[in-house]
């Protein structure tokens, strides 16, 4: 190595190093956890977010090895963990270590000046997307849509649909800040679960401030009314399942006014919303807004709703670009585990690429998630290689043999796996005698 790639490779350890201790905030130093815990919490915390967020390659059971010694050579440690061990370790944790880290990233959301509010408000999108998962018996029981039936079992017409009905999905709801381009908030659940109840709960976790901009799965009157009495606004689109109501009150459609008071709501005594109702078009068809924004012009209702797409990015970003559609562990704490601290990896990856574009004097709205992941990774690698000794060719060919099963007690073959394409026999071709009009068609060929 030169001595000039020798200081750049010091300085990105540096750097690799701030950056850790930036994610990991001070408060952890006080987090208290159950059990006999020796790991400390911030080690923990800088291995799960490096494991599952910027090593890209490899099983998990090679990726955790991999991240300790990375984490090792960069505070100059000699801790080290195993996959079932960090697994164990962050369950004494529980989801408060988590819900520690994402409050303290979106409190560096804010330290983006000039990005956190516009015209006096935090625009959120929110979206939900969904994630596989392994089909092993304890995900399936925790997280498909056939778990947890009550009573009377639901029936479905075909095998097919019970097959992909009983297919492992986490169902992930994210509250997306507009104008900085980062995850504030996440929950997760079923895939039976509710967007629109996800975030109801994760509401009170908003600035008070805060505009939440949906599509169409964001609808209904408990949420909408939760966010108007909580002195927040919203911005959703609606379609042909809700009936709204005109000249209720004061308030008349030729001024672009509806109510909105759904039968359930009336009975109950619950007074109507009063909403605006936006028309604007995307180029191919008509689009319809509500918003609580009385105020609110049809201009700004469209800047706002076009801008909600990004959100899609965000989710492509980590399906696609960090090859986490379908996760891998095979119990369902482990799953939320994993899908927790891989977005809180690629969450603070993407902080800290618009944080160094702000430095530069360019808007953080330019950068390409894809070239910044890309440049995580190349220095994991570089500190990865450091860190690791040379092993010796021969011993790594002596050690290539097959694992040994003969105490295996669990079965290899699928449990029905759903959408299992069902090949028909071949059976024996049909003969029979020509028609008539067969044998007509013959003669005038002169067959």
């Amino acid at each position: 190595m030169s001595h000039q790639d020798d200081a750049n490779l010091r300085r990105n350890i540096a750097d690799f190093k701030a950056i850790l201790q930036t994610a990991i905030p001070e408060s952890i130093a006080s987090f208290t956890r159950h059990g006999n815990a020796q790991l400390d919490a911030s080690w923990l915390a800088s291995v799960a977010i490096t494991c599952w967020g910027w090593v890209t390659n490899g099983t998990l059971t090679e990726r955790v090895p991999i991240a300790c010694k990375i984490v090792g050579h960069v505070f100059g440690c000699n801790e080290t963990v195993t996959r079932q061990g960090l697994m164990k370790a962050l369950a004494t944790c529980g989801s408060e270590l988590v819900k520690l880290m994402i409050d303290s990233l979106a409190a560096h959301v804010q330290s983006l000046k000039g990005y956190w509010t516009e015209n006096g408000k935090v625009n959120i999108a929110v979206d939900g997307s969904k994630f596989a998962a392994p089909r092993t018996e304890e995900n399936q029981a925790y997280f498909a849509a056939t778990a947890n039936q009550k009573q009377k079992k639901k029936h479905y017409k075909r095998d097919s649909d019970q097959s992909k009905a009983s297919t492992v999905q986490v169902l992930l709801t994210i509250f997306w800040h507009m104008k900085c381009g980062l995850p504030l908030q996440w929950m997760t659940s079923a895939s039976n679960g509710s967007e629109r109840r996800n975030a109801a709960q994760m509401l009170d976790r908003l600035p008070r401030n805060a505009r939440l901009i949906g599509d169409a799965e964001y609808i209904g009157y408990p949420l909408w009314s939760k966010i108007h009495k909580s002195g927040r606004s919203f911005l959703v689109r609606v379609g042909s399942n809700l009936t709204f109501l005109k000249q209720l009150g004061k308030y008349r459609r030729e001024d672009g006014f509806v109510y909105y008071w759904p039968e359930t709501a009336m009975c109950a005594n619950h007074p109507p919303l009063v909403l605006r109702l936006i028309q604007i078009h995307d180029g191919k068809k008509a689009i319809f807004l509500v918003t609580n924004e009385l105020d609110m012009d049809d201009d700004r209702a469209c800047e706002l709703y076009s801008w909600r797409w990004k959100i899609e990015v965000f989710f492509r970003t980590v399906k696609q670009t960090c090859e986490r559609a379908k996760l891998q562990c095979l119990r369902p704490a482990n799953v939320l585990t994993e899908l927790n601290w891989t977005l809180l990896g690629i969450w603070y990856a993407l902080f800290t690429g618009k944080q160094t574009l702000i430095e530069q004097g360019l808007s953080p709205n330019e950068i390409s998630p894809v070239k910044v992941l890309k440049a995580f990774n190349k220095v994991v690698e570089q500190i990865r290689r450091v860190a690791t000794p040379i092993s010796i060719f021969r011993d790594e060919l002596a050690q290539a043999v097959l694992e040994d099963e003969t105490e295996r007690t669990s079965s290899k073959a699928s449990r029905n796996f759903p959408r299992k394409k069902k090949h028909r026999r071949c059976g024996v071709p049909t003969i029979c005698d020509p028609t008539p009009q067969q044998r007509k068609r013959a003669q005038l060929l002169r067959i």
